[in-house]
């Protein structure tokens, strides 16, 4: 009896030790912070390997390797929202600051593009996607959700390339915002090439119809939903 109880005393002993934590302090804290956004590895490793050879790695992720990468939704929105943060409050926004508001339609429409511009980006990727798809479906075998994978990969890396080269916006602007545009544009063509593979001039032809297509397509739908929104309010007033 004597043995059980000091048994139990001992075993009361251990779990509080167990449940001992040490109080908490920034440092620990700074961690904790960078594991659930996963900076240590996770996005600068996916940012490396993606820069290196996009084809390979998120071939590798779609089919057998899903730890090679950080999971695609979460990379986007962890670029996406950091770009959208500089974008809105740091860098200079000439063009919608020069653009000509006729409304107060027009108005609440650029208001919501600066707002929500990385949900604006996520559905012209899903529009583009679904051109790659089709152009590219019997050379590559990829469904439509490994097409917006893809795409979604491309455009964090987009994200992080505006990110890195924004000091260049506040330095020589406007000129920054060409060469921005055309490294953005060179690895656009670059991951396409890599990922889809066949004929280089073939794979960046369909690559760039799959863009101009995929945007001229929502923009058409955003025109022709103006045209309805508007003709209903002059309707009912």
């Amino acid at each position: 009896m004597k043995d059980s109880q000091q048994s139990e005393n001992e075993e009361k002993k251990t779990t509080k030790q167990e449940k001992k934590v040490n109080r908490i302090t920034f440092s620990q804290f700074g961690n904790q912070v960078l594991q659930y956004f996963n900076f240590e590895k996770g996005i600068l490793k996916t940012i490396r390997l993606l820069v290196l050879n996009p084809g390979e790695h998120i071939h590798a992720y779609l089919d057998y390797d899903r730890k090679r990468l950080m999971n695609p939704f979460k990379f986007y929105v962890i670029t996406g929202t950091i770009y959208v943060f500089l974008f809105k409050y740091l860098l200079p926004q000439e063009a919608f600051e020069d653009a000509q508001i006729n409304s107060d339609l027009e108005q609440h429409f650029l208001d919501a593009i600066v707002d929500y511009y990385h949900f604006f980006i996520l559905v012209a990727i899903i529009f583009i996607a679904v051109f790659s798809y089709l152009l590219f479906r019997k050379s590559s075998g990829k469904n439509m959700l490994e097409n917006i994978i893809f795409n979604l990969y491309v455009a964090g890396i987009l994200f992080t390339i505006s990110i890195i080269t924004s000091p260049l916006e506040l330095l020589i602007s406007p000129y920054s915002s060409i060469f921005i545009s055309l490294i953005s544009l060179y690895y656009f063509l670059y991951a396409y090439v890599r990922f889809f593979k066949g004929s280089r001039i073939i794979t960046i032809f369909r690559s760039a119809l799959s863009i101009f297509l995929g945007i001229f397509s929502l923009i058409l739908i955003i025109v022709l939903s103006g045209f309805i929104v508007g003709f209903i309010s002059a309707m009912n007033t």
